[in-house]
This record gives C-alpha cells, sequence and structure tokens, in this order.
C-alpha cells in the first residue's frame, strides 16, 4: 500500500464523528477494501491479467456446476 493511500486513509479516519460507532467503522472498513480490490482489479487490467466473460463464465460453470 502506496504512503498516499495510508494518509489517505488516516485523514478518514481523524475526520469521523466522536459519535461514530463499530457499524459505522464496519462500512467504513468495507468501503475501503471495495476501494482497494477495484484499484487492484484496474492495475490488473492495465497489466494486461484479464480474461474474456466467455473464459470467466466457462471457469465457473465448471466450478460450480459440477
Amino acid at each position: 500500500m502506496s504512503r498516499a493511500m495510508i494518509e489517505k486513509i488516516l485523514t478518514l479516519i481523524k475526520k469521523l464523528p466522536e459519535t461514530t460507532n463499530a457499524d459505522d467503522m464496519e462500512e467504513v472498513m468495507y468501503r475501503l477494501y471495495t476501494k482497494k480490490e477495484i484499484l487492484k482489479g484496474l492495475e490488473d487490467s492495465r497489466k494486461g491479467n484479464i480474461i474474456s466473460f466467455d473464459d470467466f463464465k466457462k471457469k465457473m460453470d465448471e466450478k460450480w456446476l459440477k
């Protein structure tokens, strides 16, 4: 994780209101995780680490529809 990303996360946490509860923190953590995964996917796409939808569907069918 880049230093810039860590700084953004820390800034976000510091700006949370004092009334923030565990459910709110869970939501923040979910959003951070989601953003991380999206950025990871975009980076994979940029690098060409992708498969076609048809190949994906075939793999899922083979795995889950045995």
